[in-house]
């Protein structure tokens, strides 16, 4: 989901409550801050020597130690901030949306928006996992690319051994 794709999700309920869900059953608690809103550029180079750019909008969640009960962010509430920060520095809105968050129970973590929820007088935000992958697999399309990607399919007989030095396996 991009940022401008999750802003008019919030313009639908702009008095609700928002709630993150960040693992399956595992809410972030009703009283978080949205602390920063950050324009993440990514230039990268893969282990098949090919240079990646793309961009991101991250949104740190924090809990403040103290619990603050009588603290929520309504939907509205969170428009605003990001109102605020296009003000001072534009927000990219067609790129994809992350949340940073991280507790004493779950390390900090970027995770995207798996999905929304509207309910009456609040908006449930189901955060999503991501895996690790290599681009220069994914990128591979006939058989013969595929060999030649650094981390190429191992068969079955390679699966038992290890990774020997410059066996050229990642």
């Amino acid at each position: 989901m991009n940022t401008a794709e999750f802003l008019k999700e919030l313009e639908k309920q702009p008095t609700a409550n928002l709630l993150f869900e960040y693992k399956e059953g595992n809410f972030v608690r009703a009283d978080f801050h949205l602390t920063e809103i950050k324009n993440v550029d990514f230039d990268t180079v893969d282990c098949g020597g090919v240079q990646n750019k793309w961009q991101e909008t991250h949104v740190q969640i924090w809990e403040n130690p103290i619990p603050e009960p009588q603290h929520s962010v309504r939907a509205k509430k969170a428009i605003e901030i990001f109102e605020l920060v296009d003000k001072i520095r534009p927000i990219n809105n067609a790129v994809d949306l992350k949340f940073e968050y991280g507790n004493k129970n779950f390390h900090t973590a970027v995770l995207p928006v798996r999905e929304i929820q509207h309910k009456e007088n609040l908006i449930v935000v189901k955060l999503g996992e991501e895996n690790t992958t290599c681009k220069a697999k994914d990128r591979a399309r006939t058989p013969e690319e595929k060999e030649l990607a650094c981390c190429a399919p191992v068969s079955v007989s390679e699966e038992k051994s290890t990774c020997s030095p410059n066996s050229g396996c990642c």
